[in-house]
């Protein structure tokens, strides 16, 4: 088959990468420049995870996570920094509870930490008597520019073809090609303007502070954050920022976001006189349960919106689903949390 990609951020390589291998002649077309830092798949580095609040993305990262070892094997790279992850919270907090419960109902590694036990994964953490760290080590930092690069090498490899710098025509590309997919990231309104996403501008930073250890997640603000680096220690905030027009070119960190950074740090590892550096910004396409969208427009092109914040640890995971879709092999219906358009009486 010939296939047409629109999308070269880890979702759109990913799929390009699998059909690529599985032998049909596949174009990729990227409205901007390759790993152009626009879109939500650029920067140093992503959490990869298997523990999830809802057994469901539990259930999904076990099929997720390996693939990610299959993409190191088949490049001769380290991607993951498998250093583990503590996601702070109190005992009785909803999505602690739902975590433990996940991942003991599916047999996943894991630890239930108190303050004491925590201090030695991170020994600047503070914790409260009535908070525990769920300590997963199927976990840590996947290295995103790398990932996106022998992503992009591999597909070539393969024959994978590449076009960038213009918004792709999909009613030119279906006419020219067997199947197209859609993983346009942000910009997948202009494809299916009644999809229910909005998009929002996250700010992240670099704490000027030594904190080794895991990655880590903290329930109460949903702040997230990384083993110190040369530039410090990564942290960002989760939470939706403003809502921004993914066309606009000037993105201004949002200070509420860097206030809860600092506030979060602070109270969890006691940084004081916190200074934040190497401020950055990416996009988040989120869904009003942030679940992924699946579907179809018309008889040739499918799409996905694996967004929401927690699409590039499951990305090889959905190219592969999309790939599997161009050949007859899986479908939206059998996926029914990602279908769209929804069931009718769903939200």
């Amino acid at each position: 088959m010939k296939v047409a990609v629109v999308g070269a951020g880890i979702v759109g390589l990913s799929a390009a990468r699998f059909l690529g291998k599985r032998g049909h002649r596949v174009e990729v077309y990227e409205r901007f420049p390759l790993f152009a830092n626009r879109g939500s798949s650029h920067g140093r580095t992503r959490i990869v995870r298997r523990a999830y609040p809802d057994a469901f993305y539990t259930q999904c990262m076990a099929e997720a996570y390996p693939l990610w070892g299959d993409l190191e094997r088949d490049s001769g790279q380290t991607l993951v920094n498998e250093v583990g992850l503590l996601y702070f919270g109190r005992r009785d907090a909803p999505r602690v509870v739902s975590m433990v419960d996940a991942l003991q109902s599916l047999a996943v590694p894991h630890s239930v930490l108190n303050g004491v036990q925590a201090k030695e994964l991170i020994p600047q953490v503070r914790m409260e008597t009535n908070e525990v760290a769920v300590f997963t080590p199927e976990a840590g930092a996947v290295d995103a520019a790398a990932a996106l690069r022998v992503s992009h090498d591999l597909a070539r490899s393969y024959g994978v073809e590449f076009h960038s710098g213009e918004a792709a025509d999909v009613a030119k590309l279906e006419r020219e090609h067997d199947a197209v997919v859609l993983a346009p990231g942000a910009w997948i309104r202009e494809y299916v303007p009644d999809l229910d996403v909005r998009v929002t501008l996250q700010t992240y930073g670099y704490v000027q502070a030594t904190i080794p250890g895991p990655v880590w997640i903290d329930d109460e603000s949903l702040t997230y954050g990384f083993p110190s680096d040369d530039l410090g220690q990564k942290v960002g905030a989760h939470l939706p920022g403003p809502e921004f027009d993914p066309n606009q070119t000037e993105r201004i960190p949002t200070q509420s976001d860097l206030d809860q950074i600092s506030s979060a740090v602070h109270r969890r590892f006691g940084v004081e006189s916190l200074r934040v550096e190497h401020v950055a910004t990416c996009l988040y396409t989120s869904t009003p349960d942030e679940d992924f969208r699946i579907g179809r427009l018309g008889s040739k092109t499918v799409f996905a919106s694996a967004c929401s914040g927690h699409g590039f640890k499951l990305g090889p995971w959905t190219g592969r689903i999309l790939a599997d879709i161009v050949e007859g092999n899986d479908s939206p219906e059998r996926h029914p949390r990602f279908q769209w358009p929804r069931e009718r009486g769903e939200v």
